[in-house]
């Protein structure tokens, strides 16, 4: 009888670590570039790592990204217009990737696309691959001739001349406000604010319930902030406030699915 006790204790007992286990959300940080090019080839390796260490104009790239060159985790394809006709359709985008006229144009001519993608299922140490990976990008879109480059994790479209400003005037270019966006999601008569570029550190997207119309502005400032501070500390919480716009609120964040996690956003006070 008591080894039946004690067997039925240990059964529970075990499931319940293993169900604690199974909650626990593996890590994973996915950082990825396409770069759109008028050729179907693309540069060799010893120029693209002359302009970013030796060529480079923005003077941001130091031997500790240079390392990362080497690393099995940066992965660098060419996908070919032929083979992958879906990734120059930007109307088979997420619907807030509007591109500009000019994107569109450059897009249809564009004979191929360098993927530049860093995943790690291991914590980073530091940020170099987000230093990293707009000046790769960069480095193969200036000297293949490529005027599009799309941010996959961030889902947006840029330019050329855009990246270049943004390389130009932030040295530093791992901040939250040149890697992670938030968006509104039209869903019905209100929508849902969401983020865009947290998995490039490993931490899942968020998204909100969703709000009344009218609170478009406020719900994404709240999220942005919230967003904020799980970029800079790097790891997850379930639970964050924030100050906008005079008043204090609690941002409570649950487990991710499909690295993305619910938010209820709760107004705690007026400061």
């Amino acid at each position: 009888m008591w080894l039946l006790v004690l067997g039925f204790i240990f059964g529970v007992g075990l499931a319940y670590a293993l169900s604690q286990i199974k909650r626990k959300p593996k890590f994973l940080s996915i950082n990825e570039f396409w770069v759109y090019l008028p050729s179907d080839t693309m540069p060799a390796q010893d120029a693209v790592m002359d302009r970013l260490l030796q060529q480079n104009p923005y003077r941001a790239i130091s031997p500790r990204e240079g390392l990362l060159m080497s690393d099995i985790r940066l992965h660098i394809a060419l996908m070919l217009r032929s083979k992958n006709p879906h990734i120059f359709r930007p109307d088979l985008f997420a619907g807030h990737v509007q591109p500009t006229a000019e994107v569109l144009t450059a897009l249809s001519g564009s004979q191929s696309a360098v993927k530049v993608r860093y995943i790690s299922e291991q914590p980073l140490k530091d940020r170099a691959n987000i230093q990293l990976l707009p000046h790769l990008a960069e480095a193969y879109a200036e000297l293949a001739g490529g005027t599009v480059i799309y941010d996959r994790t961030k889902e947006e479209l840029l330019t050329l001349r855009e990246l270049k400003e943004a390389l130009k005037s932030h040295r530093d270019i791992t901040t939250l406000e040149d890697q992670v966006r938030v968006i509104w999601q039209i869903d019905g008569q209100g929508g849902r604010a969401e983020t865009r570029g947290l998995r490039k550190v490993g931490l899942p997207e968020l998204s909100t319930q969703i709000m009344e119309a009218d609170e478009e502005v406020l719900v994404m400032e709240v999220l942005c902030e919230a967003a904020k501070k799980l970029w800079e500390v790097g790891s997850p919480s379930d639970v964050v406030e924030v100050v906008v716009f005079g008043d204090i609120f609690r941002i409570e964040i649950e487990l991710p699915k499909e690295q993305v996690s619910k938010v209820k956003i709760l107004r705690l006070q007026t400061v």
